[in-house]
């Protein structure tokens, strides 16, 4: 297959990116494995009939609808259901498309994965009415369906509230909204808000929907436990002690149908890592992320990442980043040159400077006192392959301290969700135990495939 530049994504950075680069005359490849352009924020309604209801709160999608029109420009092969395999050391690129194994070697690559949910295994966690803030955010907008009727929102970030707001505006009861932080700016940075007043006024109208509905919003305060035989039944809930532990003497029990977790996002840094990019820890953006220059490229020449898996900050983070992405991809191949693109170049790094400078200030509002570690000795870590915290942490007091060790041994990681849903635990567990900073445990570096493919695929390769 040919193309000049491979996106990898069809979410907001990924379409910026894919726009930018076919406006100045590079061909892209852009590839995505959902059925649908726009990832999960720009996430269609899964029929024409579903696009009425609530239409008037879910219009992402339409107020991206220029920005989707990328799919459609001839410069650009718009490949969706496509599932990235991996990155090889001759500068191929594989992904599996209908059925079949297809290798390209573009000239230039875009990483923009996305992020996923972090994980924040509980006692009860596992228990059918247990979603994340993403999942239900995704529920909302492609189903206009609700997950129950009465609700209990916990965890820590912007998102969390948004999915509150929006359960609120759907017509679920919102039990109380849960922030594990305590939600508080800074009082010298409170100047920075202003930077973006459209991105404060919409964070206000959140926490205002919940006011007008009586919600209680509750800081430093979290989940301990979901109870329930077959689903979700209530759940016990309790305030953070100064050390970042719940407060169980306190603890009080709600009745309600549905638990809705989110403690942020974790980026999908898989990609990056398997291509062997240079990664840096940053708690504030979700973990590691891969370390990028000015111009969003990565420690492997020709390879850009941009948008949430190079660190979790929110759409307009994204679509800033993904244009400079596919403008300096389109820059290093020659096709865009001159004054045009530099002036384009230099506006898109002003306003990611400026952006970046407010984000900041979100990342103290939601800045955890401690990292919580809520589960139990028998409360399983890792959903795929069914090992519980007891069992880890037994290995780790024998020794074993490295997250690939570890991974060895208890096969966390190696199930089909390919450690996104236990990962983080693992390398905040090992932090935990042996009195590390989470960025002291790297992770294990993924191999290919990176998400699952039918073997049948790879038979017909040969």
């Amino acid at each position: 297959m040919s193309g000049e530049i491979l996106v990898i994504g069809a979410g907001p950075a990924g379409l910026a990116a894919a726009r930018t680069a076919a406006g100045y005359g590079a061909r892209v490849v852009l590839i995505d494995e959902n059925r649908q352009a726009g990832g999960q924020y720009y996430r269609h309604p899964t029929s024409e009939a579903l696009r009425t209801v609530r239409g008037d709160l879910f219009d992402e999608a339409v107020r991206g609808a220029d920005l989707l029109t990328a799919v459609d420009d001839t410069n650009v092969m718009h490949l969706s259901g496509a599932v990235f395999y991996g990155f090889f050391d001759d500068g191929v690129a594989a992904f599996v498309h209908d059925g079949r194994l297809i290798r390209i070697t573009p000239r230039a690559t875009v990483v923009a994965a996305g992020a996923t949910e972090r994980p924040m295994p509980f006692p009860g966690w596992t228990l059918p009415g247990v979603m994340g803030a993403g999942a239900v955010q995704n529920l909302l907008k492609g189903q206009r369906t609700l997950p129950g009727r009465r609700v209990l929102v916990t965890g820590n970030g912007p998102l969390t509230l948004l999915a509150a707001a929006n359960l609120v505006r759907c017509g679920a009861e919102v039990v109380e909204v849960l922030e594990a932080a305590a939600n508080r700016p800074p009082f010298a940075m409170l100047p920075r808000l202003l930077l973006e007043p459209e991105m404060l006024l919409r964070g206000i109208g959140y926490r205002a929907i919940l006011a007008r509905h009586r919600v209680p919003f509750r800081a430093r305060y979290t989940i301990v436990e979901a109870r329930g035989s077959n689903r979700v039944e209530a759940a016990v809930v309790a305030p953070i002690a100064e050390d970042g532990a719940p407060d169980l003497s306190r603890a009080r029990t709600l009745d309600i149908d549905t638990v809705i977790v989110g403690f942020g996002l974790v980026p999908a840094s898989e990609a990056t890592r398997s291509m062997g990019c240079a990664h840096g820890y940053e708690a504030g953006k979700g973990g590691w992320i891969p370390i990028r220059d000015e111009n969003l490229e990565t420690s492997r020449e020709g390879v850009f990442a941009a948008g949430e898996c190079a660190g979790a900050a929110g759409v307009e983070k994204a679509l800033l980043e993904g244009e400079l992405a596919g403008l300096a991809a389109a820059m290093r191949l020659g096709v865009a040159a001159g004054p045009r693109a530099e002036i384009h170049r230099d506006r898109l790094r002003r306003r990611l400077r400026r952006l970046m400078a407010f984000r900041v200030v979100i990342e103290a509002i939601y800045r955890l006192p401690a990292s919580p570690l809520l589960a139990r000795d028998d409360t399983v870590i890792c959903r795929c392959e069914e090992v519980t915290l007891a069992e880890a942490r037994r290995w780790t007091a024998e020794g074993v301290i490295e997250a690939n060790s570890l991974k060895a041994i208890t096969r966390m990681s190696m199930g089909r969700c390919q450690g996104r849903n236990c990962l983080s635990t693992v390398a905040q567990l090992i932090a935990a135990e042996t009195g590390r900073d989470a960025a002291e445990v790297p992770l294990p570096r993924p191999r290919p495939p990176l998400k699952p493919v039918s073997v049948g695929a790879l038979l017909a390769d040969g």
